[in-house]
């Protein structure tokens, strides 16, 4: 027969590991839309001086009743340049609520709650404006992708908050307890000047080995040599 194998315990995943898979996701979403947004920000420079001055975008958007018709209080001029910094401004907080997702912050729940809901409405008045004043379906297309992934987002951050506060982690354990040594690097624990007195320490420990066996060889070499000698006389004395 053969012998019984060992039952393996299962073993359950940890109880907010959905919110730090959340927080990765944030970081990862987070950290596109500031490359993108900064791309479009230095992007800009390169177009012409004439299409960078030009007055149309502050001639069309959206009016208010007493408005002059070449002067709407939400312009495009102004739609456009909200929509960038606003852009960073979303990319850099996701990317932050993800650090603090990951690290188990119980705020960090409630600001991704409050981030992607600021995110959603703002991307779904930003593409309204953009079909119904610029008509450009680049642009609306821009936002409406924007739109769906801060919508993917907000029931995915609503989750977390909710595992949170079901699971919610111990006070005080993003602390470092009081004998904590911060390690040099991720290679290293000690910086190179301890390790390097380490290491000169066990040179000298195997140099004082290498010695006591250099001098146990030594004297067994004279006394090998003694015996020879001894040996050699004693078959001279010999008729």
């Amino acid at each position: 027969m053969s012998a019984p194998t060992e039952r393996q315990i299962p073993t359950d995943p940890p109880p907010r590991a959905f919110a730090q898979g959340v927080g990765t996701l944030f970081q990862f979403v987070g950290v596109s839309l500031f490359i993108l947004m900064m791309f479009i920000c230095c992007g800009s420079a390169l177009l012409s001086k004439d299409k960078a001055e030009s007055k149309d975008f502050t001639q069309i958007g959206w009016h208010l009743p007493g408005d002059p018709p070449n002067q709407p209080t939400f312009s495009a001029q102004k739609a456009i340049a909200i929509a960038v910094p606003t852009g960073v401004f979303l990319g850099l907080a996701l990317a932050t609520l993800g650090l603090g997702l990951q690290s188990e912050n119980r705020l960090a729940p409630w600001g991704g709650v409050l981030v992607t809901t600021m995110g959603l409405c703002f991307w779904i008045v930003q593409t309204i404006f953009v079909i119904a004043v610029l008509h450009s379906v680049i642009l609306a297309l821009f936002g409406l992708l924007l739109a769906a992934t801060f919508a993917v987002l907000l029931p995915m951050s609503v989750a977390a908050l909710s595992q949170m506060r079901r699971h919610p982690p111990p006070k005080g354990h993003e602390l470092l307890p009081a004998d904590y040594q911060i390690p040099y690097s991720h290679l290293h624990q000690d910086p190179p000047e301890i390790r390097l007195a380490r290491e000169l320490d066990q040179r000298r420990q195997r140099l004082a080995i290498e010695l006591k066996e250099l001098e146990m060889l030594e004297q067994r070499l004279k006394r090998h040599q003694g015996g020879d000698a001894k040996t050699s006389e004693n078959s001279k004395d010999s008729p």
